[in-house]
C-alpha cells in the first residue's frame, strides 16, 4: 500500500534588528553580519584596497565636516525594522543614531567596492532607494570612478551619474564636501 507523501512546507524566518542584536550578544551571529530585508548575511573580510580607500575617505569626511554631522564608518545604519546594513561610510544630520534613522537625517551613504560592485550598484542601490536615501555613492576602487545615485522617485533611483577620477563628486546634502578620486 502506497501512502501519499504530504508536501513539505519550508518555513523562512524573517529576522528583525532586535532579533539580530540579541543573537549577536549571545554569540550566535557574527558582528560582521548584516540584516538585509529580514535575512542575515555574513560579510567577508575587507581587502587591502577596500580598507585603504575607506579609511582615506573617512579622513576626508572628518576633516571637511563640522560637529553638526555624525559620520558612521563601517557601522550599522538602521533603515527599518528589517534592514540594517553596514555601509562603509554614512553622514547623518545631528548626533549618533538611536533606532531607525529617517531618510531626512541620512545625508550621504558611501559604499566602497573592490569586489562588490555589482551588489553595490544593484541590490544595495535598490535598498537605499526604497528607503529614501537621497544621496548614495559607490566608489569603484578598480576603475577609480564614483557612481552617484540621487533623488529616488517611487522608491528607485534613476540611472547613476559616473564621475571619473579627475572630476569631482559634490555631496547633495552635506555642505562643503566634494571628492575627486585622483586626490586619493
Amino acid at each position: 500500500m502506497n501512502v501519499p507523501l504530504q508536501p513539505t512546507t519550508i518555513t523562512r524566518h524573517r529576522f528583525t534588528v532586535d532579533d539580530i542584536i540579541a543573537l549577536t550578544a549571545q554569540g550566535f551571529v557574527d558582528k560582521r553580519a548584516q540584516l538585509l530585508d529580514g535575512e542575515i548575511y555574513d560579510m567577508p573580510a575587507d581587502g587591502d584596497a577596500h580598507i585603504r580607500f575607506t579609511m582615506a575617505l573617512a579622513r576626508r569626511l572628518m576633516r571637511a565636516l563640522s560637529d553638526n554631522y555624525f559620520i558612521g564608518v563601517q557601522t550599522t545604519l538602521r533603515l527599518s525594522e528589517f534592514n540594517a546594513p553596514s555601509p562603509d561610510l554614512y553622514v547623518l544630520a545631528g548626533g549618533p543614531p538611536a533606532g531607525d534613522v529617517s531618510p531626512e537625517n541620512i545625508l550621504l551613504v558611501i559604499e566602497v567596492a573592490d569586489t562588490s560592485l555589482n551588489d553595490d550598484l544593484g541590490a544595495a542601490a535598490s535598498r537605499y532607494g526604497a528607503h529614501g536615501v537621497r544621496d548614495y555613492w559607490v566608489v569603484d576602487v578598480n576603475t577609480r570612478a564614483i557612481f552617484v545615485h540621487r533623488s529616488p522617485r517611487n522608491g528607485a533611483y534613476p540611472p547613476p551619474t559616473r564621475i571619473e577620477a579627475n572630476s569631482k563628486a559634490t555631496a547633495l546634502l552635506v555642505d562643503g564636501f566634494s571628492l575627486s578620486l585622483a586626490e586619493i
